[in-house]
């Protein structure tokens, strides 16, 4: 009686340690079933389309050009972003202010939610683009980013996810939104 009482506890600790161990590796997935709740829709039912204002350097007539475009705004302030900006460059390359089908492909806050990080597909300037036309581009980037309520204090433009390398402007350090003109 006492070597079956021994044989039937050893054997429910080895199936319950078999159980865990199988879970731990997951080999199977104990799935509760919960009530759900359609977080598309609810995500749908915050966002809204609202008119932004873009704006560009137009280097011919020397002054900066103001478009009205129309996007969907939702709570996620890096999506926000994101379709901001690839409107923008679309925007750009519309008026033939670049020649490059320039993508943003993803947008990540700081911890602080005060800089973005925002990677593009490609670089953005002419190779033989000057200084002045360069910035008066970040400086249209800047004002279109300011001027729609995106409410983040610097940008740090990435090309693939990488540090963007120009010979004569400075991407290492974060750009601030306000701009540098008056």
């Amino acid at each position: 009686m006492k070597k079956m009482l021994y044989v039937i506890i050893c054997t429910l600790l080895l199936s319950i340690g078999s159980i865990f161990f199988f879970y731990q590796e997951s080999w199977f997935v104990f799935f509760i079933p919960q009530k759900q709740t359609n977080t598309r829709s609810a995500t749908h039912a915050c966002s809204s389309a609202k008119e932004v204002t873009l704006w560009a350097w137009n280097n011919n007539s020397r002054f900066l050009k103001k478009e009205t475009a129309e996007i969907i705004y939702g709570p996620d302030i890096t999506q926000n972003i994101k379709l901001l900006l690839n409107s923008w460059f679309l925007f750009l390359e519309e008026e033939g202010l670049t020649d490059k089908q320039i993508i943003v492909q993803s947008v990540a806050l700081s911890p602080c939610a005060t800089q973005a990080f925002i990677s593009i597909n490609q670089y953005p300037f002419d190779k033989s683009a000057s200084t002045h036309h360069k910035l008066m581009l970040i400086e249209s980037l800047l004002k279109t980013i300011k001027e729609n309520d995106i409410h983040i204090l610097f940008i740090r433009l990435l090309i693939h996810h990488k540090p963007l390398i120009d010979d004569h402007l400075n991407f290492d350090v974060a750009w601030p939104v306000q701009g540098y003109l008056a």
